[in-house]
């Protein structure tokens, strides 16, 4: 059984609230759920016995989707759904750390989705995956480096897969790769580097931790 829920917080707590409405199907739910914007975070999944057994979150960015890049986090403080990019020097929860909050597994919808105003994101998101990818073995290409600047400049949500990348360093590599990360940091695009200067302020934050490392 599927049914709509309501994601909010009370002195610092999370909360759920639960639509009477029964789905027999995760896309029905869904289906209903997006001729509502703004009323609700997303679907929950219902066991036998009527425990909430799981979340998907979906994928449209902000409370109303006004943002065509796809959902990929939440604000940690008032669960609002964000793109990579309307959440970037925010306070936010990766899906991961949501479900961990919560103490409830939970997933992310498939996408709405794959063209129009949508084709965009999913090239993010291809571009995000490549620059995780690729960055512990190639930031120190100077050629690579300026082809994700310039990439950065285009998609500032691909943002997403360098501090993926960055975080996934280890200290050592850290250590060895830091000439190439501190210029990269001086060669970022100022739209992104100035987010990740505040984010400076939050340092164990992702966004933070890929500042730090870059020397910004």
């Amino acid at each position: 059984m599927f049914r709509l829920i309501q994601l909010n917080t009370h002195l610092g707590v999370p909360r759920i609230g639960v639509d009477p409405d029964g789905y027999a199907s995760e896309r029905a739910a869904l289906a209903r759920y997006r001729a509502t914007p703004g009323s609700f975070f997303g679907v929950g999944r219902f066991d036998e016995e009527g425990t909430l057994a799981e979340i998907i979150m979906d994928t449209v960015c902000g409370p109303v989707g006004d943002c065509p890049r796809p959902a990929t986090v939440v604000h940690a403080r008032t669960f609002q759904r964000l793109c990579d990019t309307c959440g970037f020097g925010l306070e936010v929860l990766t899906v991961p750390e949501l479900a961990l909050r919560m103490g409830i597994a939970v997933r992310l919808a498939p996408v709405l989705a794959r063209s129009g105003r949508h084709a965009a994101a999913e090239f993010a998101f291809t571009a995000s995956n490549r620059i995780a990818r690729e960055f512990a073995t190639r930031v120190e290409d100077q050629a690579w480096r300026h082809e994700l600047c310039v990439e950065l400049a285009r998609n500032p949500s691909s943002v997403n897969g360098l501090l993926i990348g960055v975080g996934a360093l280890s200290h050592r590599d850290v250590l060895d790769l830091y000439p190439a990360l501190k210029t990269l940091g001086e060669q970022i695009p100022a739209c992104v580097h100035g987010d990740l200067l505040r984010a400076t302020s939050r340092p164990l934050s992702p966004a933070g931790v890929a500042a730090l490392r870059l020397g910004i």
